[in-house]
């Protein structure tokens, strides 16, 4: 009697068991790339490995002004020294965008493509995101003045960033950014710190803490890994609000320059001796396919 009763209640022990394996299996699967790793694909001036999605696009303006050092007089830098950026990036597929901007210092028009090449993963798998960003910028400047006139080639200049970031939890991510600046031709005509030196080097860091929904503080170090005069470190510390389709950020930073070739090579204040200044960024993100 007692196998009997055994042999009925082990077929409706074994079936809610089953039926619950079953829909395990079926569930969405937990391994996907992290995303929203950076709120935006800048993080002050640095490239992020935010990428964009296929059909996406990204518009920017970037605004620097004067250093803040220089007093009421100049409302602290407003009234002088501005360079402005401002830049198109279209995603052809969701791991390779390009892009095209134009900054008023040196009037330098470039072209630059973000590809990724790793994605960090929910899992564990992939510990790190990793994209590779080229440019390749041209000054069209007039050097009237100049006794010697450039070349096309004399006002090239090329630049690589491979950032390499991780997102620790939803509130913080940090990255490091190696990066390599080379000038065709330079000279006392050029807004770089040594007029001598045609290559730069550096491994800038980034990151972002999240403390509020839609806001977050973020910093860069940028530190000079190039024996040049005049070069210094530089650091940007800033603020980021998220309010849907616009990201904007303000920060203080001692680099005027605001594309990748410049953001390396020109001069950088103290900004222990408030030798920085305003900026602002404002990245808007568009659907248009």
């Amino acid at each position: 009697m007692h196998t009997r009763i055994l042999m009925l209640l082990i077929p409706v022990i074994l079936y809610p068991s089953l039926l619950l394996g079953q829909l395990q299996r079926e569930r969405v699967v937990q391994d996907t790339a992290v995303e929203l790793t950076f709120m935006a694909p800048r993080n002050i001036n640095l490239f992020t490995v935010e990428p964009l999605s296929k059909g996406e696009l990204h518009y920017s303006i970037m605004h620097t002004f004067g250093e803040v050092n220089s007093g009421v007089r100049t409302l602290w830098g407003v009234d002088q020294g501005a360079n402005v950026r401002f830049s198109f990036e279209y995603g052809f597929g969701d791991n390779i965008s390009v892009g095209f901007g134009r900054s008023s210092m040196d009037k330098v028009y470039d072209v630059n493509t973000r590809i990724t090449l790793l994605r960090q993963r929910t899992d564990g798998s992939v510990p790190v995101s990793v994209t590779a960003a080229p440019s390749v910028g041209i000054n069209t400047s007039s050097f009237g003045f100049l006794n010697e006139n450039y070349s096309f080639s004399d006002r090239l200049n090329f630049s690589l960033a491979l950032p390499i970031a991780r997102k620790f939890n939803s509130d913080f991510s940090l990255m490091i950014v190696p990066m390599a600046v080379h000038f065709n031709r330079t000279g006392p005509e050029l807004n770089i710190s040594d007029p001598e030196v045609n290559t730069y080097y550096s491994i800038g860091v980034g990151g972002r803490y999240k403390f509020a929904s839609r806001t977050a503080l973020s910093f860069q170090y940028i530190p000079p890994l190039t024996d040049a005069e005049n070069l210094s470190n530089n650091i940007g510390i800033g603020i980021d609000i998220e309010t849907g389709g616009h990201v904007f950020q303000m920060f203080f930073t001692t680099s005027r320059a605001l594309n990748e070739s410049y953001l390396i090579a020109s001069d950088n204040g103290n900004f222990f001796d408030r030798e920085f200044r305003f900026g602002f960024n404002i990245n808007r993100l568009f659907r248009i396919r």
